[in-house]
């Protein structure tokens, strides 16, 4: 296959450990054609972080500017989607990073299953943080397994355009966002598969649900009008 992948992370002030995602993103046995960080209102000294690294790849950096919209998980992920330039975008939180083989095995089965939409991992192995940040990946200890996360996975690009990319309005507290794309997935009739493994890393609580969320995931039965999508301003730079 000849298509090219752009990988999507979202980020809120894990910036060494997003520094670390993109490296080993760039150890893949299939590098990425790009890779489109969003800095979700954190502090900037992530495009620092990640001007440092040893680039295999092209690295976007975005940034959404103020005022802050708390937790625009949906509004960052929009963007790297309207930024991306790949046949498949790999979404994935900062936290979720890819085995080596993880998009060389979502491409191999993307092309043996061609009714496939989108491709979650098989499994998600859990690490501690500390090992993330200070051991080479090698000699990260696996503590245990979790099942595939809902929304962090490999999409054909047209199926993101499809169901026209993630309602702003879920912005706001943790939760709930993940839940309504995966029921306009189902609406959409999009088929999706399993491929290969990610790793989880340990690093803190989970943060507390959304019940306003809820209540709007209970009663949204659509998608939202194209003019309703990033709602807010940024800027973006290719990294050198």
């Amino acid at each position: 296959m000849n298509e090219k992948i752009s990988v999507l992370i979202s980020s809120y002030n894990k910036n060494d450990l997003v520094a670390i995602h993109v490296r080993e993103c760039m150890n893949s046995t299939r590098i990425p054609d790009e890779i489109i960080v969003v800095n979700d209102g954190g502090t900037p000294d992530l495009r620092d972080k990640l001007s440092a690294l040893n680039k295999k790849t092209k690295i976007l950096y975005a940034e959404i500017l103020p005022p802050k919209i708390p937790w625009n998980y949906t509004g960052a992920r929009n963007l790297g989607i309207w930024l991306s330039k790949g046949d498949f975008i790999s979404m994935e939180d900062d936290d979720h990073i890819p085995h080596k083989d993880f998009y060389t095995e979502c491409l191999k089965t993307f092309e043996e299953h061609p009714e496939f939409g989108r491709i979650k991992s098989n499994k998600r192995w859990v690490v501690q943080i500390e090992d993330v940040l200070n051991k080479p990946v090698e000699e990260w200890k696996i503590t245990g397994s979790r099942i595939p996360h809902r929304d962090v996975a490999m999409y054909r690009r047209e199926v993101l355009l499809k169901i026209k990319g993630y309602d702003e309005r879920f912005a706001g507290e943790y939760g709930w966002c993940c839940t309504d794309i995966c029921r306009r997935l189902i609406r959409s009739n999009i088929i999706e598969g399993n491929a290969g493994y990610q790793y989880v890393v340990f690093s803190e609580k989970t943060r507390g649900l959304s019940y306003r969320n809820f209540k709007l995931s209970k009663i949204q039965q659509g998608t939202q009008s194209l003019s309703g999508i990033l709602n807010f301003t940024y800027k973006y730079e290719y990294l050198s």
